[in-house]
């Protein structure tokens, strides 16, 4: 009997500050997936949200209610659906420590399972967000499947970090886009995840929101370092890829021995909170 696979879906929308806008989009790629048949819709960062300091000036007066009614109506979709959801948004915390940057892992059912909060934060993320402080993989119909946000992609041993965690597929969601025009970032992010993933041995799906100016489109990268399929740049869409995947037609495997982390190693770039609903990846929205 042949192996199952696992179909991941992911979208890219152009994303603002309007919550239930967001929502409406997450709402019809949901759909859409799941007729394709997928198993998970993959989104990007803050797309619920929206992303602070791009979208909106600050979390000062967030409408928090709003964002929680939302996230349970997706919930709810995806209960309906019976597909999963990677849900980029924000994580409130109290009011007194900053929110963070995460991604939900919401299953079939409906329930967050996990929670992955941004670790590498760059220095304008650390003036509205705290940084988290932990790896978040969980293994879905035979493969292991890790979650990375953005910024992570510049450091080589959070990818490194998930290859000891036995990862071979990283679902990493990023917001290159609202900017007035071309940059370094139209190169940099696809040729850091092709990258990361020949030097681990894993395959990749990375979005990005299409507000313009978007800096590329939404992607799948290989272990031999090519990109089996992307979307086009500037334009809302979603792509469907099924895993485990082959390598591209002439390519190979690079790598063999992984990268050692120092046992000093520090996998984060700004200020954890220690607040419990930040260590509690099922905490409530």
């Amino acid at each position: 009997m042949a192996k199952q696979k696992l179909r991941i879906a992911s979208c890219q929308f152009p994303v603002t500050g309007d919550i239930k806008r967001n929502g409406k989009y997450i709402r019809r790629y949901l759909a859409k997936a799941a007729d394709r048949g997928a198993d998970i819709l993959h989104t990007s960062e803050a797309c619920l949200s929206g992303y602070a300091r791009v979208d909106f000036d600050s979390f000062a007066d967030f409408d928090w209610d709003l964002l929680r009614s939302e996230t349970q109506s997706l919930r709810d979709r995806c209960r309906e659906l019976g597909i999963g959801l990677i849900l980029g948004s924000g994580h409130y915390l109290d009011g007194r420590n900053k929110p963070t940057n995460c991604l939900y892992w919401i299953n079939k059912k409906g329930a967050i399972v996990d929670r992955y909060d941004k670790c590498m934060c760059t220095r304008g993320d650390q003036q509205a967000y705290s940084a988290g402080n932990r790896l978040v993989a969980h293994k879905i119909k035979g493969i292991k499947v890790g979650l990375a946000i953005c910024y992570d992609v510049c450091y080589p041993q959070i990818y490194a970090a998930y290859r000891d965690l036995g990862v071979t597929l990283m679902l990493h969601s990023f917001y290159n886009a609202r900017h007035d025009g071309p940059s370094c970032l139209d190169v940099l992010n696809e040729r850091q995840v092709t990258t990361r993933c020949a030097d681990n041995l894993m395959w990749a799906v990375a979005n990005n929101s299409s507000h313009p100016y978007s800096h590329w489109a939404s992607f799948v990268a290989r272990p031999d370092a090519t990109v089996a399929q992307k979307l086009k740049i500037n334009n809302a869409g979603m792509l469907i890829h099924d895993f485990p995947d082959g390598l591209s037609e002439g390519g190979w495997i690079h790598n063999h021995i992984p990268m050692k982390l120092a046992k000093e190693e520090v996998l984060t770039f700004g200020k954890p909170s220690k607040h419990k609903r930040q260590f509690d990846g099922q905490s409530e929205p």
